[in-house]
């Protein structure tokens, strides 16, 4: 990228661009093109897109949470961006919340996650497909 360009969407990013900061967030997260990867600034652009509502941000900021890549792991915060996504429609949020409300030993919980699954599964997301909901109907029996 020229570096006039990326000055460019760096101020406009950090104007509240959202889709400045998602394109710069994706592009420190991966090191896409000629930018290489920096997690630090990932995190900083991912969060502009993220609270402006992106949901390919909140999902990646989910993901940075829940594995601890270039944050300290905080699996509330993944499951609170996760929860963002998934409301947004993106089929493998549906599944981190899914997977993580099962794990739950509230009835309600768990039954949520079921709904999350299935969400993500009928989005065409494969590992919900695969999902064996009967193995979880003995777990409460």
């Amino acid at each position: 990228m020229e570096p006039e360009k990326l000055q460019l969407a760096i101020e406009m990013a950090e104007n509240g661009n959202i889709e400045a900061a998602a394109f710069l967030g994706n592009q420190y997260y991966f090191g896409w093109d000629v930018l290489e990867q920096d997690l630090e600034k990932a995190l900083k652009f991912l969060t502009i897109a993220a609270e402006g509502g992106d949901a390919v941000s909140q999902f990646l900021l989910g993901h940075m949470y829940g594995s601890g890549r270039g944050v300290e792991r905080d699996s509330v915060k993944a499951f609170e961006w996760f929860l963002k996504a998934a409301e947004q429609g993106i089929p493998e949020a549906m599944y981190n919340v899914g997977g993580a409300l099962l794990q739950s030993s509230d009835p309600e919980k768990k039954a949520e996650g079921k709904q999350w699954m299935i969400r993500a599964a009928n989005a065409g997301y494969d590992a919900a497909q695969d999902y064996d909901f009967d193995d979880d109907d003995e777990d409460d029996a």
